[in-house]
């Protein structure tokens, strides 16, 4: 059974050395059985020697998210990788739990997926952005920052009972 857009299930949070989540994802694949891996990515334009090239980040550095249940076993095992810092956890010491509403989010911003994707968009008469499809069509409202040069968007999202910034790529199609 396929797990992975289930806000239903707890999801809780590893913090890993920010650059190895792929590693960490990949070593518990191979060595902790029965969870369920979320390390969501996003799709960032970067220009180089002028031309735009699509890369592909973590969309929270450091972070990577699991449901299943993580024993004391599989605990030990991730500490013999170094990149493996801690289990986030609530004041009772138990691992938080990612409210599902967060989770139903960063399910509809990956599409079902594991990556957020450019964001097509326009600029209007008034030089305002308008989203007219892709992730941030759901996160219009949130875009604090517009850099129109390195076309990316800077938006506030609400994550594990804290405001984030997020930057998300965006595609010029044409203008309103």
């Amino acid at each position: 059974m396929d797990n992975s857009c289930d806000s239903s299930l707890p999801w809780h949070v590893l913090q890993v050395q920010s650059g190895q989540e792929e590693y960490v994802k990949e070593y518990m694949t191979q060595n902790i059985p029965g969870l369920t891996l979320f390390l969501p990515k996003r799709i960032i334009l970067e220009r180089r020697r002028g031309k735009l090239i699509k890369t592909v980040k973590s969309l929270f550095p450091g972070y990577l998210f699991f449901t299943g249940i993580l024993e004391s076993e599989g605990v030990a095992r991730l500490h013999k990788t170094s990149f493996f810092k801690k289990v986030l956890r609530n004041d009772k010491q138990e691992y938080a739990v990612v409210p599902a509403g967060e989770m139903d989010f960063l399910f509809s911003l990956t599409c079902g997926g594991d990556t957020v994707d450019v964001s097509e968009a326009a600029f209007d008469e008034n030089d305002r952005i308008r989203v007219i499809a892709g992730p941030l069509k759901e996160m219009e409202f949130s875009i604090i920052k517009v850099d129109r040069r390195r076309q990316r968007v800077t938006a506030t999202i609400e994550f594990f009972n804290e405001f984030r910034e997020i930057t998300l790529s965006y595609d010029v199609i044409e203008k309103c």
